[in-house]
């Protein structure tokens, strides 16, 4: 379909629904439908007004208002806790305000760190001082607002030591140079960044005795064409920015873990907060990383460790030296999440939320600009529906969070504070963060894959004659594209893996290299990312549709047969690791048990809708229903934690400790598998057999 054909679906799409919307308040049910499928959790007459109000959604959602965000909060860096995040925090509350919504701004008093002086400076075989900023353009609007390439949390501190080359600093990195009978004991690491999050390479290289690292973007990672500004890859000045919290440990303020940094919290010594890192780290641009790497000697490195640059990569040593000097301030300043919210009329209590998060390294007008505008166009749309007399039957919550990139401090505070409400409440998580590209990926809890399938099938794809969904299947190569496991890495953390929310994560993204650097800017997301914001518009379009089937619905759409399925599969990639001699089978039985009792529950709330007519006594039936589809997620998680990291409680994900972004399924067993410890694996086999009893009794006693 092409640009002109969609605008004008879309005002004749407006037109007809918000003349029924005129006429009818409450929308009575007798509306025209615009599409006579029926949707998964509706009955045939509730599906063709909800229809009506996804179509009245898109049509209200606008690629310039994306446009006008976008600039308006691309302006200038926004790193928390600057004047730039205060400004950009003053738009988007006057934005939303002059939309007719009451935004909310809920502050905590979190410990961040800034950078005041970062050095770095070959002082062997020759002495030159490396540059730490990017070469930015005199003229590029508030440049002095451009921090330095800069870790988060990095101590501050001197080191100088000889320079070790550790390929990506993954733990078979680190044992591969042990083979090799390299001692990293006071040496400084150069590592490329890829395979795992980065707060971990500098957490395994303090295991080896390392006095600091360095961290750069090989050009064999990120440049695959023209670099910026002729094309989307990044530039040899480029600088990928980034905070090195060990938030696999916990996310969120590193001084009050569990608990939200608000007034009274007690906070604990900064020296006993296990998610800060121990030695100092930085990152550079690959232009500098290599004057270091050409004048390396020693071992050659092996083969999969080359890299990009034009010459052959050497392991090290005494012949090049390295000095680190970082300035960095710490000390307890403001994070500030936007929350609005549009009551509901019918379970006003139960929330269905989407998320993404404000702030940026520099720019950002991808990460995460991109993500926020579009929540607030959603936020926009959702305040003109109810303006024509409509409102959602579950309240719709919308945050921009704050802090996001230092460690998912806002998010894990709001979580934090309001567990309680949202642990009984929650009915689901929607996260956008980078949604400016071609590409379509998402990343959910399996109960939520369908719901997924289904509204992807509801947007058309920019630029192609068929929709989001058909796109998708195309790159994919399978009729059922796969979605990715959740993690870390970005704000659905809390809601997932600590009180046990069912969460997805979606988007649009593009190749390029221009991550966390000062090249994400306006320039590079009009010209690359995504030309006319039509991605953008998409994805605020998927995302409040997402929404309105969850709090419209007769019976929530969560698959958890598709869920069990999914764990069932899971359990087998355990058996194929020693297991101790822990016979599995009760914990694949009882997860049949559980897909059976699932199944049923779905059957169950499918038979009283198929009628198109829902009863009192249904209409308690269904209110049941529901209150096991919330449960379920909630069954699995386990009040004491990990026995690796408390803060993380759900027993079927968790982000690895030594990826630290990608996750690490049925976490417990995993790793009393790697520690190769036969007491934590039967306890974990044992905890995990209680909670997937536990969710089939949630279903059974639904339909009992």
């Amino acid at each position: 379909m092409n640009g002109k054909m969609r605008k004008n679906k879309r005002k004749w799409l407006v037109g007809i629904v918000g003349a029924a919307l005129l006429a009818s308040p409450v929308l009575g049910q007798s509306a025209n439908a615009n599409s006579s499928s029926k949707l998964y959790g509706f009955t045939d007459t509730k599906s063709k007004w909800q229809t009506q109000i996804e179509s009245a959604l898109m049509g209200s959602v606008k690629e310039s208002s994306l446009q006008y965000y976008s600039e308006g909060l691309a302006k200038r860096p926004a790193l928390a806790g600057s004047a730039g995040n205060e400004e950009a925090l003053k738009f988007a509350v006057d934005q939303l305000r002059k939309a007719g919504l009451k935004p909310q701004v809920k502050t905590y008093d979190t410990y961040l760190s800034s950078p005041k002086s970062i050095s770095v400076t070959q002082t062997a075989p020759i002495k030159k001082e490396l540059k730490v900023i990017e070469d930015l353009d005199p003229q590029t609007p508030y440049i002095n607002d451009v921090i330095p390439g800069f870790n988060a949390y990095s101590p501050s501190g001197t080191v100088e030591g000889e320079v070790v080359y550790a390929n990506y600093g993954t733990p078979e990195d680190f044992e591969k140079l042990k083979e090799l009978g390299i001692s990293l004991k006071d040496k400084i690491v150069l590592t490329r960044y890829g395979k795992n999050f980065r707060g971990v390479k500098p957490d395994l290289a303090a295991q080896y005795g390392a006095a600091g690292v360095l961290i750069y973007s090989d050009p064999a990672d990120y440049v695959r064409g023209d670099v910026y500004p002729k094309g989307p890859w990044l530039p040899s000045d480029g600088i990928q920015r980034g905070s090195i919290l060990s938030i696999y440990k916990y996310p969120g303020d590193p001084l009050t873990p569990g608990e939200p940094a608000i007034k009274g919290v007690k906070r604990i010594d900064p020296a006993k907060a296990a998610s800060l890192p121990k030695i100092p780290t930085t990152p550079i641009s690959y232009g500098e990383a290599k004057e270091i790497l050409k004048t390396m000697t020693g071992q050659e490195a092996p083969a999969a460790w080359q890299g990009g640059l034009d010459f052959t990569y050497h392991l090290g040593s005494e012949n090049t030296k390295v000095k680190l000097s970082l300035d960095i301030e710490y000390g307890q300043k403001p994070v500030n999440d936007v929350i609005v919210t549009i009551p509901g009329s019918k379970y006003p209590k139960e929330k269905i939320m989407i998320g993404a998060h404000r702030d940026t390294w520099a720019y950002g007008a991808s990460d995460n600009v991109s993500g926020w505008a579009a929540t607030m166009e959603i936020a926009k749309s959702l305040a003109e529906l109810s303006k024509k007399g409509w409102q959602p039957e579950r309240t719709i919550v919308l945050a921009g969070w704050d802090g996001e990139e230092h460690g998912l401090i806002g998010s894990t505070e709001w979580v934090e504070e309001e567990r309680k409400d949202l642990t009984e409440n929650a009915v689901a998580y929607i996260n956008l963060d980078g949604v400016a590209g071609q590409n379509f990926s998402a990343s959910a809890v399996p109960s939520l894959n369908q719901l997924m399938y289904d509204i992807t099938k509801a947007v058309p794809k920019p630029g192609t004659d068929g929709s989001v969904f058909d796109h998708w299947v195309s790159r994919s190569g399978t009729d059922k594209p796969r979605l990715g496991q959740l993690g870390s890495g970005s704000d659905y953390t809390a809601f997932i893996q600590h009180i046990g929310v069912p969460s997805i994560g979606f988007g649009f993204s593009s190749p390029n290299g221009l991550n966390h650097s000062a090249y994400d800017n306006l320039d590079a997301l009009q010209r690359f990312d995504d030309p006319g914001y039509k991605h953008q518009t998409a994805a605020a379009e998927m995302a409040g549709i997402m929404a309105l089937r969850l709090a419209n619905a007769e019976a929530l759409p969560f698959k958890y047969s598709d869920y069990a399925d999914n764990v069932l599969a899971l359990i087998q990639e355990i058996k194929k690791n020693d297991t101790f001699g822990v016979d599995l089978r009760r914990l694949e039985e009882n997860t049949l048990k559980w897909r059976n009792a699932a199944l049923s529950l779905e059957q169950a709330s499918a038979k009283i809708l198929a009628d198109n007519k829902v009863t009192k006594t249904e209409e308690k039936q269904l209110k049941e229903i529901n209150r096991a589809l919330l449960q379920q997620e909630r069954d699995f998680i386990n009040k004491k934690g990990l026995a690796s990291r408390e803060w993380f409680k759900h027993q079927i994900w968790a982000p690895g400790l030594t990826t630290g972004y990608a996750a690490l399924p049925l976490p417990a067993l995993a790793e009393a598998q790697m520690a190769g410890d036969k007491n934590a694996f039967k306890k974990a086999v044992k905890n995990l057999e209680k909670a997937l009893q536990e969710a089939a009794k949630t279903a059974d006693k639904a339909i009992k």
